[in-house]
């Protein structure tokens, strides 16, 4: 599989620390339920830091979506993912 630039369809709080972010779904892209992909964030300073998330989309939907615990408290990549809006790559 390539790497693939996607952008934020909507992204918002199911709890005070646990997000749910849909992302556009590349063309022929395709996964197995339970897989996961190393996601990062396409801004200055975090496009090396790659970390592992699953999908909690299916493999037939027109998106992607995840669902992600985060820890403001670590300063890392979970912590950069409560700063994204709708578009954000």
């Amino acid at each position: 599989m390539g790497n693939f630039n996607v952008k934020i369809i909507s992204i918002g709080h199911i709890t005070h620390d646990v997000l749910q972010i849909f992302t556009e779904k590349p063309q022929k892209f395709g996964f197995i339920p339970g897989q996961a992909t190393e996601i990062s964030i396409n801004k200055d300073g975090w496009q090396n830091e790659k970390r592992p998330f699953t999908f909690t989309s299916l493999p037939n939907d027109d998106y992607l979506q995840f669902t992600i615990k985060t820890y403001p408290l670590h300063k890392g990549v979970t912590n950069e993912l409560l700063q994204l809006k709708k578009n954000d790559e």
